[in-house]
């Protein structure tokens, strides 16, 4: 399917915004009438839960209003986002997917979104999502499945499958979604565009509905690697670090572990060799070979704390499972009676296990005679998995992201194969960087893109 429309750079929006050469209010207005076409009850794609108009409006008539007055303005002033419905915007009600369960009116915006309405972004509506986030896939019982914008039998990744949906269709420029084991990544890729899971602990998560406590992140959403850097700015990642970034031809040495190949289909596994010899031939780039520790077991203890995590907060946010049986898709029915057993004890197991796997990562950057710029490692075994394979075809999907996740490190999902809208293409490529190292990460990873050309 084509794009609504094409925006500009983020850059060039504000710059025109700011110049008086168009209007906050008229980019909203744009991304209101295009996000009409992807409302729920929509024939194309459930994208948009709700959309705000007069909110949005509101924030778009006071930015021009500065600039008429000759008052700064911040660095997004007139960029309309989605904002995934797990993140509270004050006075609005957030479902976290799940409107029968938990559907609550919020009292304040969370910090994460406040930060970027103060930057001048200007949320329109909030987007579907996997009920509670929990799943990969962009299934949604209450709302209706988001589908892949190019692979039309297919779903559209999860579970910011709204916030995905709506950058690659050209609703918006940006949007936030938030990530637990790939739901950033993941729907990034199948869309063909580019997500960024942040490092853990990048800020605060208050007002973000939680799945894991530990394992979740909020982060953008956008059409380019440009665009992602432009989004973050110095303001959206407190504990970011400078780091001095050679733009010249030194070489990119990327770990990876060979063995893992074995997890990809073997067309995505044929993809992903062409990625890497692709890059190998520019003799600028060195894949260094290593052999990681075990991302099964990683995903196990993974599973755990998130089930742990999850259970809980349920509990204490809703009440007892069993009461909820009827409002519940089984996605989340099933996860939340399978994590009654788990105690604090596994938790704290878990919790330590994931310690020495992130060590594992974080040390290797500096490694004596095996130093990388980053890693890389295949995001999904698989392409956008088919409507009509669910439920068996979401089994498989976290073999990759979740582990990696759970590093706590930055990494960027990105298509394997830029601009090829393929199963295959799309299965995409995660890419891992130094922890609070987001800007260096995209800047390497622009390099690598060059290269690929």
């Amino acid at each position: 399917m084509i794009p609504y429309h094409f925006w500009p750079p983020l850059s060039e929006i504000v710059t025109q915004v700011k110049s008086g050469t168009i209007t906050a209010r008229s980019q909203v207005v744009k991304a209101l009438d295009l996000a009409k076409n992807e409302i729920l009850g929509s024939n194309v794609s459930p994208t948009f839960i709700s959309l705000h108009s007069a909110e949005a409006l509101f924030l778009a008539d006071r930015i021009d209003s500065q600039i008429a007055r000759g008052e700064a303005v911040g660095d997004l002033a007139g960029i309309p986002i989605a904002v995934k419905d797990n993140i509270d915007w004050a006075g609005l009600i957030t479902s976290a997917g799940s409107p029968r369960a938990y559907s609550k009116k919020a009292l304040q915006t969370a910090p994460v979104l406040q930060k970027l309405i103060d930057r001048g972004a200007i949320p329109i509506g909030k987007t579907n999502l996997n009920e509670w986030a929990v799943g990969l896939t962009g299934e949604s019982v209450h709302y209706g499945d988001v589908i892949n914008p190019y692979l039309d039998d297919c779903l559209s990744g999860g579970s910011s499958s709204g916030s995905a949906r709506a950058v690659a269709m050209g609703i918006v420029p940006a949007a936030l979604g938030s990530d637990t084991g790939g739901s950033i990544r993941m729907p990034a890729a199948w869309c063909g565009i580019v997500g960024l899971r942040p490092s853990s602990n990048s800020f605060s998560l208050d007002g973000v509905v939680p799945r894991s406590r530990t394992l979740d992140v909020v982060g953008p959403l956008t059409k380019t690697l440009d665009d992602c850097a432009y989004f973050l700015g110095d303001l959206f990642l407190p504990n970011a670090k400078q780091s001095s970034i050679s733009q010249g031809n030194d070489l990119i040495r990327i770990g990876w572990d060979p063995e893992l190949l074995r997890v990809l289909s073997t067309d995505v596994r044929a993809a992903f060799t062409q990625w890497m010899n692709t890059l190998q031939h520019s003799q600028r780039v060195f894949f260094v070979e290593q052999q990681w520790p075990s991302l099964d077991l990683a995903t196990q203890n993974a599973l755990v704390v998130l089930q742990k995590e999850f259970y809980d907060d349920f509990l204490l946010m809703c009440g007892d499972v069993d009461n909820f049986s009827s409002c519940l898709g089984n996605p989340v029915l099933n996860e939340l009676r399978n994590s009654k057993n788990l105690k604090s004890a596994d938790l704290d197991q878990a919790l330590s296990a994931l310690r020495r796997f992130a060590a594992y990562f974080e040390e290797s950057f500096d490694a004596p005679n095996k130093e990388v710029d980053l890693f890389a490692v295949g995001l999904t075994p698989c392409g956008p998995v088919v409507q009509k394979d669910l439920p068996n075809a979401a089994k498989s999907l976290r073999e990759l992201s979740l582990a990696m996740g759970a590093t706590g490190l930055p990494i960027l999902g990105i298509p394997l194969i830029a601009g090829v809208y393929s199963a295959e293409s799309l299965a995409g490529v995660q890419l891992i960087g130094r922890k609070h190292h987001e800007h260096q990460l995209i800047s390497v990873v622009k390099r690598l893109k060059k290269v690929n050309n």
